[in-house]
């Protein structure tokens, strides 16, 4: 049979020594009817599984810290919306033209 290994002693630490009664959900450790703090659901319902005493501090901790997301913002009603309109047709693409009738480029040098 396992005993609780939750430290107990001012001076000197040393184990408790008790009979175990439950495990801590988080670390696993043994722990005894004194020391196995019970989780509660946010209704006030045990939920049947335990925690050590730092662990259950730890969670408490981040209950009271942890920051809610923020409530997803309210639509805009349609009647709000700006009128909606119709971008231009595209005109088909049209090949470029050459600018002399034969499809040559005409190529003066300019001085700088």
């Amino acid at each position: 049979m396992e005993t609780c290994t939750e430290e107990v002693g001012l001076l000197k630490k040393k184990p408790c020594g008790k009979p175990m009664v439950a495990h801590c959900v988080t670390c696993e450790q043994p722990l005894c009817a004194a020391h196995a703090v019970a989780q509660v659901t946010p209704a006030g319902k045990k939920t049947g599984k335990f925690m050590c005493k730092a662990h259950y501090a730890a969670w408490l901790q981040y209950e009271q810290t942890k920051v809610e997301p923020a409530p997803p913002k309210a639509a805009t009603p349609a009647a709000a919306k700006p009128a909606e309109t119709k971008p231009p047709e595209k005109k088909a693409a049209e090949p470029p033209k050459p600018e002399n009738p034969d499809g040559s480029i005409d190529f003066t040098p300019s001085k700088k």
